[in-house]
């Protein structure tokens, strides 16, 4: 057989998948579909109608597509289509190699499958909650859940802070979660998301969103850094959360201080992706995960933890960080002075975690 590859249905999902592999492997495509008029026939150069799969005449026709453009291989996006196939490819068109479908569900449940078990036998010991009072752990379904759903964002939180999440939620006052540094949003998705579950309060996100913003005194890092689009990482930061936002949701595009000089109880937020979202200036959640400078870092802590209520928790990111020890040196500084007020602290991943007393 030859080495054209024949794309069908070609109007699926998971269809330009094998069209772009097919190029990238020097073949010829042709796309085939069994609409009169399929709206991604522009996109082929070489272009088959075919007879649905239950048409008795689907057979005769498929050999004459394989026959008349020595057709190599079939990628069929489609599962049924995929499963007809299988059975039937042999006696239709004998050495034509199949591809495609089984990804589109046998692969899929054994992802799910993996992921929950995965979940369901994990340590069910916090890394703290008190012995009375916290609100309700989550479920083996709804921890799959939602980390199924923040793996779809990209980002550098660990699986071990992001369970730390969970369980500091679980026992924080009322108030508002408040995040310097966001990014694209992978710890703010995995905030907010607990915010509706434990009705702690609405999450502000704090990042200017900026090129001179970034510099953290690492060549290598702030090489790396100076490549990054910035309107493009806001702009990613708010496809990824207007899904999950729910009005709990909002942003200041502006530096740590800029944002600090607004804070306060009554503050309201009005944004044309959120829409309006009031905070009430008592923080129950202070993640900082800006610049990891030590300057910027100790700004930020002196700024943003007067605001944090009795009983709310600090997290100082990235304390062990292969760049500097700007966040280490603040956390520990902050730790020493103000250990009279200090409940309880931790380290999960590379966090730093810190609760005031009640």
């Amino acid at each position: 057989m030859g080495e054209t590859v024949l794309i069908f249905p070609a109007g699926q999902p998971g269809a330009d998948q094998g069209r772009i592999q097919a190029l990238a492997e020097g073949r010829k495509v042709v796309g085939a579909s069994s609409l009169a008029s399929d709206p991604v026939r522009g996109d082929y150069d070489q272009w088959e109608w075919l007879p649905y799969i239950s048409d008795p005449a689907f057979a005769a026709a498929l050999a004459t597509v394989v026959r008349t453009h020595d057709i190599g291989v079939i990628h069929a996006p489609h599962f049924v289509v995929w499963h007809y196939l299988e059975e039937r490819l042999a006696e239709i068109a004998p050495g034509v190699q199949l591809r495609g479908g089984a990804e589109t569900i046998f692969d899929h449940e054994k992802a799910y499958r993996a992921l929950y078990d995965r979940y369901a036998a994990l340590d069910r010991a916090p890394f703290y909650c008190p012995a009375v009072g916290p609100k309700p752990d989550l479920s083996d379904i709804v921890r799959a859940a939602l980390f199924r759903q923040i793996d779809t964002i990209s980002g550098m939180s660990s699986e071990e802070k992001l369970l730390a999440l969970v369980d500091i939620l679980r026992c924080a006052p009322d108030g508002d979660i408040v995040e310097i540094g966001t990014w694209w949003g992978k710890s703010a998705a995995m905030f907010v998301m607990l915010a509706h579950r434990y009705d702690v309060g609405p999450v502000l996100c704090v990042d200017p969103w900026a090129s001179e913003a970034l510099p953290q005194g690492d060549d290598i890092l702030d090489a790396a850094g100076a490549r990054a689009d910035m309107d493009e990482a806001f702009r990613i930061f708010q496809i990824n959360l207007a899904p999950l936002a729910h009005g709990r949701l909002n942003y200041i595009r502006a530096s740590s201080a800029g944002a600090a000089s607004r804070y306060g109880p009554g503050l309201e937020i009005d944004s044309e992706t959120f829409g309006k979202v009031r905070y009430s200036g008592r923080i129950a959640v202070l993640h900082i995960d800006g610049n990891h400078t030590l300057e910027n870092a100790d700004e930020d802590m002196r700024m943003w933890t007067p605001h944090v209520a009795p009983g709310g928790w600090i997290i100082f990111d990235d304390y062990f960080w292969v760049f500097g020890d700007g966040p280490k040196r603040v956390g520990d500084a902050f730790i020493a002075r103000e250990a009279d007020r200090i409940q309880f602290s931790f380290v999960a991943g590379k966090a730093l975690f810190v609760q005031l007393k009640a």
